[in-house]
């Protein structure tokens, strides 16, 4: 049961700003977990309903009937036939309006983070981190990932680590948006599960992560060897500690090498080594663009390896 109703929470705030959870729906749910939930603010009572939804197919013209107190409860009346009046509790009048940054506190609580959730952009919230340093984000409603400035907000907010996104499920368009931008995409119900403490429900960390995938780029230190692309370079033992340097950033949370930590103890310029390592690449029969895609040029900051520190084996 209180599963279900944060199931149902989830997915009733997907329509934002107007997520409302109706008597109907939360009369089944009363109780010592409900009441938690509006301690905590996840639900929040609005005031009682004062007109109800008109009879099918009614020829009155209303928009909707009035409720009239009548004896202990209360009544929709029908103005042309009493026989479809609607006899109702006070409990049938309540309505309660979802709170989308209480629910996310909810969800990242049940995954584990002990901090609480902070805005990276608009109905965007920032989780946490797991034990693996990958960014955790929660969208509640589809509408917040679509944005043209969405991908760069949320990967300026990871600082430099890898990204998950909790949502619901999302247009394919704007899914593979975010795929293509090197996010990690998984759906919010679908991770949410039972558990017998708290409000009942827990996100196992390790379904944040995705299946792991072979490596992209294969560094033997011993031979000098990076195996990338299909192909294998053996750098030299004068160009070797250059990449390194970009490799020690790579499997680091900034990325980043700036031109100092690039020249290390060499006194040579930063630009003259990346040059040399994109050479030495180009040597083994990789053209210009990629090994330009292997070793990027960060604008104002440095350079950097272009592909992500999951995808990298180090032997």
């Amino acid at each position: 049961m209180t599963e279900t109703i944060l199931r149902l929470l989830t997915r009733l705030s997907e329509a934002g700003d107007d997520a409302i959870l109706p008597a109907e729906l939360a009369v089944p749910f009363f109780g010592p977990v409900f009441d938690r939930l509006l301690a905590k603010r996840v639900l929040v009572e609005q005031a009682p309903l004062a007109d109800w939804e008109v009879c099918d197919a009614c020829e009155c013209g209303l928009p909707c009937r009035p409720i009239r107190k009548a004896g202990d409860g209360y009544r929709a009346e029908c103005p042309l036939d009493r026989r479809h009046d609607v006899d109702l509790t006070e409990d049938d009048l309540r309505v309660f309006r979802i709170s989308g940054g209480a629910l996310a506190s909810v969800i990242g609580t049940a995954a584990g983070f002990s901090t609480a959730p902070k805005l990276a952009a608009e109905k965007v919230w920032r989780l946490g981190d797991t034990p693996s340093s990958r960014t955790v984000f929660l969208a509640l409603e589809p509408a917040a990932l679509t944005g043209d400035g969405i991908a760069a907000s949320l990967r300026q907010a990871a600082q430099g680590s890898d990204v998950t996104i909790l949502a619901p499920q999302l247009p394919a368009e704007i899914g593979r948006r975010h795929q293509d931008a090197g996010f990690h995409l998984v759906e919010t119900l679908a991770v949410l599960m039972p558990a017998s403490d708290g409000l009942g429900v827990a996100i196992d960390v390790a379904a944040l992560a995705p299946v792991p995938l072979a490596p992209e780029l294969r560094v033997r230190r011993a031979t000098a060897e990076v195996h990338w692309g299909g192909r294998s370079v053996i750098l030299s033992r004068q160009i070797f500690p250059v990449f390194e340097r970009l490799l020690e950033k790579a499997m680091s949370r900034d990325q980043v090498a700036s031109g100092s930590h690039v020249e290390g103890t060499t006194a040579r310029e930063a630009k003259d080594l990346i040059r040399e390592l994109r050479d030495a690449f180009k040597a083994a029969g990789f053209t210009d663009a990629e090994s330009k895609s292997l070793i990027e040029t960060v604008r104002n900051r440095g350079y950097r390896l272009g592909v992500q520190s999951s995808r990298i084996d180090v032997d």
